[in-house]
């Protein structure tokens, strides 16, 4: 707790500092959707692997190449996302005109008042087209310093994407193993892998355990391939109807039996299943990459994830599924992590430069061909609801034929909340709602060190031992807020 008690203290005084600096320029505003006569050049930050790097260099050129941008130049830079951050706030006085702004650290800051408010810039009509929850999160009242829309609340960043955190799965793996053990393969498609109709948890450890086998008891398959690379926390919770804090973050949640049930699920796939890959070894190589490397069969895969598949050729075909859930509990679904940046726009600068970066954000965020462009690089799921549930899932326009995922049906239903059997689903990650985001890692950091993943003591055991401090932690969030 006192580290990361350090740590916000430390992000506010930081931020804290550049507040006074922020706002206006005293400039009059200019209307972006005027003409831009005279040359203005912005730079452009956002993070991601090298094809998304690649994808938002196109996207960016054809923005200048548009009718009316002529006069436009934009600075493209693509930075890693593991520093991405670190940059960022090392550049805080000297900000580009627009950049990414991860959801979860959206509320720190906003409520530093180093974002420009571009309400004034986006109409009603204009976003009407939109995912109405991708809106939502860049919404921001602060005078009661409360995220989301409603009265007060003013538009402080366009949406970048919705991205649901979803299942994938090998599926050439997956049939050799069904082979191999003389499995019936329709059953298994029918019963487990119905991109409809999410597995329980029950049944999705049955499915594994079928898939792999460990003959020595030593906790490794005997063919080194894992049933699941590892586990998403923050999915396994929502998936069994339960949360780490209360609707405004206030007082903590994680003794509720349904979380400690979660967090045993997750531990128990390595514990007593021995299908999920052991801590030791995750730490040597990311979930993701082991995947790639045909070591597990089943993993989670986002839309960005389709890019970096298509460019590289990945040598097996693929399919993603709604997440499972705990079957057991009447008031739980299939509820996998949903996250979201949005494209912020720095609040000193120039009108020039502003109307020049909204322009970008709204070319970015809403035109049609940047959006039909975006899916056809395998950069995500269209912001624009009508594209994105007709002619992305049904490749209307052509432009998916025989690039898996085959069933992106699920993203769309993970992000819409809707599906055949009502039972798929999607939340914002936890940390959205908080002022600082470094709570969840050393959250886990806990977990760890106190041998949950090992069998040293139960989650019931360290989620009542950690509750206290939590509770101290979400208190100094809200108190730095206000």
């Amino acid at each position: 707790m006192k580290r990361f008690l350090a740590a916000v203290l430390a992000g506010c005084i930081a931020l804290a500092g550049l507040t006074a600096c922020a706002g206006s320029t005293g400039e009059t505003p200019i209307n972006p959707d005027d003409p831009i006569t005279d040359p203005v050049t912005i730079d452009f930050w956002g993070w991601g692997d090298l094809a998304e790097q690649a994808n938002y260099q196109t996207l960016v050129n054809q923005f200048m190449a548009e009718e009316g941008n002529e006069n436009i130049t934009v600075v493209y830079r693509g930075i890693n996302s593991a520093t991405y951050m670190t940059t960022l706030r090392a550049s805080a006085r000297n900000l580009p005109e627009i950049f990414y702004m991860p959801d979860y650290d959206f509320l720190e800051w906003v409520s530093s008042g180093l974002l420009k408010d571009i309400t004034p810039y986006v109409s009603d009509e204009e976003l009407s087209d939109l995912w109405p929850q991708a809106v939502d999160e860049y919404y921001y009242n602060p005078d009661t310093a409360t995220l989301g829309g409603g009265d007060g609340a003013r538009l402080y960043g366009l949406p970048k994407d919705l991205g649901p955190f979803t299942l994938v799965y090998n599926k050439t793996l997956l049939d050799q193993k069904i082979e191999e053990k003389g499995l019936d393969s329709e059953e298994i498609y029918s019963t487990y892998l119905n991109p409809s109709n999410p597995m329980t948890w029950e049944q999705f450890r049955t499915l594994l355990k079928a898939l792999v086998t460990d003959e020595n008891g030593d906790g490794t398959p005997d063919d080194n391939v894992y049933g699941i690379s590892h586990y998403e926390v923050e999915t396994a919770v929502y998936s069994n109807n339960a949360n780490f804090f209360n609707e405004d973050a206030s007082e903590q949640r994680i003794t509720d039996p349904n979380f400690i049930e979660a967090i045993q699920f997750i531990a128990d796939l390595t514990l007593e299943d021995h299908v999920m890959v052991p801590a030791a070894l995750q730490s040597e190589m990311d979930g993701f990459s082991r995947f790639l490397n045909s070591g597990c069969i089943f993993s989670f895969m986002g839309p960005w994830d389709c890019a970096q598949f298509w460019e590289f050729d990945i040598a097996f075909t693929s399919n993603i599924l709604p997440v499972p859930y705990n079957g057991d509990n009447p008031d739980a679904v299939s509820t996998a992590w949903v996250g979201s940046m949005g494209y912020c726009i720095s609040n000193k600068a120039t009108s020039a430069e502003t109307a020049a970066a909204i322009r970008l954000a709204k070319y970015l965020c809403l035109n049609e061909d940047a959006q039909r462009k975006f899916y056809e690089l395998g950069q995500q799921v269209p912001n624009i609801v009508s594209m994105a549930t007709d002619e992305y899932v049904n490749d209307t326009q052509g432009l998916l034929e025989g690039k898996d995922p085959a069933d992106r049906s699920v993203w769309v239903d993970t992000i819409n909340g809707t599906s055949d059997t009502d039972k798929i689903g999607g939340k914002v990650r936890p940390r959205y709602y908080t002022y600082s985001s470094e709570w969840y890692d050393d959250f886990l950091t806990y977990l760890d060190e106190q041998g949950l993943w090992t069998g040293d003591k139960t989650a019931q055991e360290i989620c009542t031992a950690y509750a206290e401090d939590f509770q101290s932690v979400l208190t100094e969030m809200r108190a730095n807020l206000g």
